[in-house]
C-alpha cells in the first residue's frame, strides 16, 4: 500500500510532469513556423494544451471559442499556467486582425458579436477575456500577478501565437477598462500592433484623480446638477418608504444582497447616482420633476444605477476593484451633504476590494503611463464623451504624438467611432488607411 507521503509525491510529480510537457510543447510551438496550406482549425489544434470549440457565425467565416494556456507570471517561463478564454472570429489570413483587450469577462461575446473596429476594417477579431475574471482564473488567486504588466504580457503572447497564422496588420482596441488595457499593451509592447483604438479610457494620474471631482462641478447645466442633488436628497430623506419598494424590485429581478445588505446597497446607489447619470444617461428630463409616485422615483434609480452592481454580482468584480485601488486609480464619494440621512459614516469603494487581501496603491504604473504619454505615443486613436466622468482624466496628447483624440459633444460613456461627425469619421478612416495600408469602405 502506498504511504500518504508517497501518494502526495506521486500526485505532485504527475502535475509537474504534465506542466513540463505543456511548457516544452509551447516552447517548440513558438519556435516553428507553419504553412498557409494548413486550415485554421488544423493549425489551432497544434497549439499545445489548447481547448477549441467551433461555432457557426453570421458575421465571420469561422468562429472559435478557445482556452489558451497562459503563464501566470510572464517573467517566469517555468511557472504556473492558467487557461485564458479567447474568441476568434476569422475571415481571411491576410486581413487585418483586431485584438480586443476586454477589461472584464467575455460574457457579452457570442458568434453573432463583432466589435466596431473589426466591422469597419472587415477584419479578423480576437476577443480576450481579462485574467482573473470569469473563466480565465488561475487555480490559486495569487493577486500579485494581477497587474498591468502581466496583463499586457497576456496580449503579447496571444499576438505572437496567432501572428504565426494571421499575416495582416494588427489593431488593438478596448472600451473603458479595456481601453486602459489596450493603452497598457501599447506602453509595454509598443511594436506589437500597427494601430490602437481606445474608447473612453481614463488616464488617472493618482489614486483619486482630482479631475474627476472637478468634472461634477462643471458638467451639464447648473439646473441639471441641482436636480440631481435634489433627487439624491429626496431618495435619502424618504428612505423609510422607498427602501421597501427598492427591495421589491430587487426580488423581482432576483437580486441578492449578501456582501452588503439591501439598505447599504440602496445608499450606495444614491451616492453613485451622479457618476452613473453623467456616465450613461445624460437626460436631465428624467429628474426635472421628483414629485412623482414613489415607485417612479425608485424606477429612476434602477434606470440610472442598476443595483446589480451591489448585489452578489460584486463577487465577480473583485479583480476590477483590486486593479483600481492598486494601480489604475478610481473615485470615492462626498457624503458630507447627506450625512444626516445615511446610516454609516463612510461609503468607500474600497469596501469592494477582495476580502482578506491586502490592497496597497502603487504609483509605479501611473509614473510609466505619464512618461509614455509625454513621449508622444504613436498610432493611437482615443474617443471620449464630453459628459462622461471617465473622460475627465482623458489622455493629454502633445506635439510629439501622431495620435488622435476626439471628444464627442454631449457624449456619454457609450461613444464610438459611429458617433463622430462626418469630418471626424473621415479623419479616423483616412488615418487608419495610412497606418494599416488598406482601403476602408465608406
Amino acid at each position: 500500500m502506498d504511504t500518504p507521503e508517497f501518494t502526495t509525491f506521486n500526485t505532485n510529480f504527475k502535475k509537474m510532469k504534465k506542466l513540463i510537457i505543456l511548457l516544452f510543447g509551447i516552447f517548440v510551438f513558438n519556435n516553428i513556423s507553419f504553412s498557409q496550406d494548413v486550415s485554421l482549425y488544423e493549425w489551432l489544434k497544434t497549439i499545445p494544451g489548447t481547448k477549441i470549440k467551433k461555432y457557426d457565425s453570421p458575421v465571420f467565416k469561422e468562429f472559435y471559442e478557445i482556452y489558451l494556456p497562459q503563464l501566470l507570471d510572464h517573467k517566469n517561463p517555468n511557472g504556473k499556467v492558467f487557461k485564458q478564454l479567447i474568441y476568434l472570429g476569422y475571415n481571411d489570413v491576410n486581413a487585418p486582425t483586431v485584438i480586443e483587450t476586454d477589461g472584464y469577462s467575455a460574457k457579452r461575446v457570442s458568434p453573432k458579436f463583432i466589435d466596431e473596429p473589426a466591422k469597419i476594417l472587415k477584419a479578423n477579431m480576437i476577443f480576450v477575456e481579462h485574467r482573473f475574471f470569469n473563466k480565465s482564473v488561475p487555480d490559486s488567486m495569487d493577486w500579485k500577478y494581477l497587474n498591468m504588466e502581466q496583463v499586457a504580457g497576456d496580449y503579447h503572447y496571444i499576438r505572437n501565437v496567432f501572428g504565426k497564422f494571421l499575416k495582416g496588420k494588427w489593431v488593438a482596441t478596448g472600451i473603458s477598462k479595456g481601453g486602459q488595457t489596450a493603452t497598457a499593451y501599447k506602453l509595454f509592447f509598443p511594436d506589437d500592433v500597427d494601430a490602437t483604438i481606445a474608447y473612453v479610457a481614463s488616464m488617472n494620474y493618482s489614486l483619486l484623480d482630482p479631475r474627476i471631482d472637478k468634472h461634477f462641478k462643471i458638467v451639464g447645466t447648473p439646473e441639471c446638477r441641482k436636480n440631481i442633488y435634489d433627487y439624491q436628497v429626496e431618495m435619502l430623506k424618504n428612505k423609510n418608504k422607498l427602501l421597501p419598494i427598492f427591495k421589491d424590485f430587487a426580488r423581482r429581478d432576483s437580486l441578492i444582497f449578501n456582501f452588503i445588505d439591501a439598505e447599504t446597497a440602496y445608499e450606495y446607489c444614491v451616492l453613485e447616482f451622479p457618476f452613473s447619470f453623467w456616465q450613461w444617461v445624460d437626460n436631465c428630463k428624467i429628474i426635472e420633476n421628483i414629485k412623482v409616485p414613489d415607485d417612479s422615483l425608485v424606477k429612476i434609480l434602477y434606470k440610472v444605477i442598476y443595483p446589480d452592481l451591489y448585489s452578489n454580482s460584486i463577487y465577480d468584480l473583485f479583480p476590477s476593484y483590486f486593479q483600481n485601488f492598486t494601480e489604475l486609480g478610481y473615485y470615492e464619494y462626498d457624503e458630507t451633504p447627506f450625512k444626516e440621512w445615511l446610516k454609516k459614516k463612510d461609503y468607500p469603494n474600497t469596501a469592494f476590494n477582495p476580502p482578506g487581501v491586502k490592497v496597497v496603491f502603487n504609483d509605479t504604473y501611473i509614473k510609466k503611463l505619464k512618461d509614455f504619454i509625454k513621449s508622444g505615443p504613436k498610432n493611437m486613436i482615443f474617443i471620449y464623451g464630453e459628459l462622461d466622468p471617465w473622460g475627465a482624466p482623458a489622455i493629454e496628447l502633445n506635439d510629439k504624438s501622431n495620435s488622435l483624440k476626439f471628444v464627442v459633444k454631449n457624449g456619454s460613456h457609450g461613444v464610438r467611432i459611429r458617433h463622430l461627425d462626418a469630418q471626424q469619421k473621415e479623419q479616423v478612416y483616412s488615418t487608419l488607411e495610412k497606418w494599416l495600408g488598406i482601403k476602408i469602405d465608406r
